[in-house]
């Protein structure tokens, strides 16, 4: 699997489009620099914790991340600051990659987790060129509690939809989003099998 999906990685066309996470993985694309983005998600179920993001890319590309772990039913909130580094665009046959950290002051459930993320489009045909915008693939390795190998697929269809899909930390992660208003979108998440709902918005350069 790891053969194939580094295999697929290396072939494919050029993307003008930025990331920053698969769903929770690290993305081999950062934000556009001086881009920002805020997320926030909450669950119905009380056992679990709300999640929320604030991002920011520097002129320089550096991408700084500030998240927040809401625990339910405990005084305790979890928050950590996460940075990555966009070593390579996506030019011609070149791949986009990525190194970073995440929990870079061990105050949240990454403990200064280090990693390397590479991220590839695929070409698309012209049959295909009718239901998806893009289609790519990312694959990485992450130390401590990223727990090694992760890898995720996304892709925005014609209809609307960004649907993205990944293996993260040893469990499998799903997210679906649609845009609602300029710069904002509406989001539903299954995270290590609990549901969450929420909201991005996202000034981008």
């Amino acid at each position: 699997m790891v053969g194939l999906l580094a295999g697929m990685l290396l072939g494919g066309s050029p993307c003008v489009a930025r990331a920053d996470r698969v769903v929770l993985g690290p993305d081999g694309m950062t934000l556009n620099p001086q881009s920002i983005k805020a997320e926030f998600l909450a669950t119905p179920y009380g056992a679990e914790h709300n999640m929320s993001w604030l991002q920011y890319a520097l002129p320089q590309g550096i991408e700084l991340q500030t998240h927040f772990l809401d625990i339910a039913n405990s005084q305790r909130m979890l928050h950590a600051i996460d940075v990555q580094y966009p070593f390579l665009s996506e030019f011609g046959p070149a791949p986009a990659v990525s190194f970073g950290v995440r929990d870079l002051l061990g105050t949240g459930d990454e403990h200064r987790s280090f990693y390397l993320a590479v991220t590839r489009s695929l070409p698309l045909s012209d049959r295909q060129l009718k239901l998806f915008h893009d289609f790519r693939l990312t694959a990485g390795y992450g130390t401590e509690r990223m727990d090694g190998l992760f890898v995720g697929i996304h892709t925005h269809l014609k209809a609307g939809l960004f649907v993205d899909v990944e293996y993260y930390r040893q469990r499998p992660n799903v997210s679906l989003a649609l845009p609602l208003v300029r710069n904002m979108q509406a989001h539903a998440y299954s995270l290590n099998g609990n549901i969450y709902y929420g909201l991005s918005y996202s000034l981008i350069r």
